[in-house]
């Protein structure tokens, strides 16, 4: 019997000239409470049963294949040749991240997936590789980056070979273009690349605090995204206002 937590922070991104690039973690966090019964003989899809509260519970799928989650674990499982959870998998998801309001719920369950899968498989992979398995799946780094490094930091991403990204048993998150993963063609799905995400952390005054003001109302990424405008005049990027100082 095994039993562990795992706890992953929300995060705020595309901060000030850092769009896509400096991200945040922030002080409300995702948990898994996990337990792995081997004696289990509850018969459940992939060997594991979903619980979820908080926000979202309304929505949120519970099936391990279609559950964020719980399919990321299981890309990164197979991955490594495991076929499914191991027998007797609970998973308790206590998630008081708010859905689609700019606090990363997205990229904390992937980063959340990726360490489930990383334990449950006692994979053993360092931060540095785990976090390119989430840059498989969640295509802008900020997010994650922040969410599984902690504290203030710049990332990019590496540009993939189309290839990389064809097979659909890669668990899309929603930013990027459909189909989503999860079909399973009884191969084993495509490993990520090693380094496909660079970061550095910054400093951050503890004397700073953040507050989040978060809307009523959802706004998917897909859609907040689409209303940017494509190019950008020098005038909104250049600050002219600048003077140099007398001598």
């Amino acid at each position: 019997m095994r039993k562990f937590d795992i706890r992953v922070p929300c995060s705020s991104a595309n901060i000030g000239p850092g769009f896509d690039v400096v991200g945040l973690a922030l002080s409300i966090f995702l948990q898994l409470q996990v337990s792995i019964n081997p004696a289990s003989t509850a018969a459940v899809s992939q060997n594991c049963e979903v619980i979820y509260e908080g926000e979202g519970a309304d929505e949120v799928p519970l099936e391990p294949d279609a559950n964020l989650i719980t399919r990321t674990a299981l890309y990164v499982l197979k991955c490594h040749d495991i076929c499914t959870f191991p027998k007797g998998t609970t998973v308790k998801i206590i998630n008081p991240i708010p859905l689609g309001r700019g606090l990363g719920s997205s990229g904390a369950a992937v980063v959340a997936g990726v360490v489930l899968g990383n334990a449950c498989g006692q994979l053993g992979l360092s931060k540095d590789r785990m976090l390119d398995f989430c840059l498989m799946i969640e295509r802008h780094p900020d997010n994650v980056t922040a969410a599984m490094i902690g504290g203030f930091v710049g990332s990019y991403l590496r540009e993939l070979d189309p290839k990389d990204m064809e097979r659909k048993e890669i668990p899309l998150a929603e930013v990027l273009p459909a189909p989503a993963g999860g079909v399973d063609t009884g191969l084993k799905p495509p490993v990520p690349p090693l380094g496909i995400g660079h970061y550095i952390r910054y400093g951050w005054a503890p004397e700073i605090k953040a507050i989040a003001i978060i809307p009523d109302f959802e706004v998917p990424t897909a859609t907040a995204r689409g209303a940017l405008p494509k190019e950008y005049s020098s005038k909104d990027l250049v600050n002219y206002s600048f003077q140099p100082l007398p001598i």
